[in-house]
């Protein structure tokens, strides 16, 4: 695992010890991934420029079942300002805490250990409104028959907390279809083989208000 592009591209990155339940994502998706956040216009395009702008600037991410952190930090290195990163497992909070000390992002950086399934830890780790939001649950949870349903009271929450023009971006397994969400536009999917990525835009353009603390 590496960062491929912004200020730390090449850097390498502690992955997760076990890659068949948390199946990290490959650079080509990552590409691919990030390529589109940047033309729906919520990352900036010059990441040099962007980092000697203040970070509270710059755009909140939420990284969620963020594992050691791939997504979120390739964010961090591509501009944005801020990063809440959301995650259970003890092995995967310690590869994520080594990542952001070799990187020096830890003053960037808000590490929960919570179940993000209860959406009530909005409210005390997130006070602007957020830009991207990265939903990676584990595959055997959205295979499941109530996947979708288990998870759309945190995914409605976060439609609260969007700013204008936010973006969330789930990952699930290709055969699970992905449903329309309130609050948000989409879905609009793409596959890689047995991975799709699918994306979500706020609705109406009108960014979530402002809550608590980051």
């Amino acid at each position: 695992m590496r960062i491929i592009a912004g200020v730390h591209r090449g850097r390498r990155l502690v992955g997760p010890k076990d890659a068949t339940t948390t199946r990290p994502i490959t650079d080509r998706v990552k590409q691919s991934l990030f390529d589109r956040l940047w033309a729906m216009g919520v990352l900036p395009e010059d990441p040099l420029e962007a980092d000697e702008q203040p970070a509270d600037e710059r755009g909140l991410v939420l990284d969620l079942f963020a594992g050691t952190g791939s997504l979120g930090l390739e964010s961090l290195s591509r501009g944005a300002g801020k990063c809440v990163f959301v995650e259970m497992d003890r092995d995967a909070l310690h590869g994520l805490e080594q990542n952001l000390s070799a990187l020096r992002l830890s003053d960037r950086a808000n590490v929960l250990k919570v179940n993000a399934l209860s959406p009530g830890w909005l409210v005390h780790a997130v006070r602007k409104p957020v830009r991207i939001a990265f939903v990676d649950p584990p595959y055997a949870m959205m295979s499941e028959a109530d996947g979708w349903e288990r998870f759309m009271p945190l995914l409605e929450a976060l439609a609260e907390t969007a700013e204008a023009g936010g973006v969330m971006v789930v990952r699930t397994p290709t055969p699970v279809e992905s449903p329309e969400i309130k609050g948000w536009v989409g879905p609009t999917s793409h596959k890689y083989g047995g991975m799709k990525v699918t994306f979500y835009e706020r609705a109406g353009g009108e960014g979530g208000g402002e809550v608590s603390s980051f």
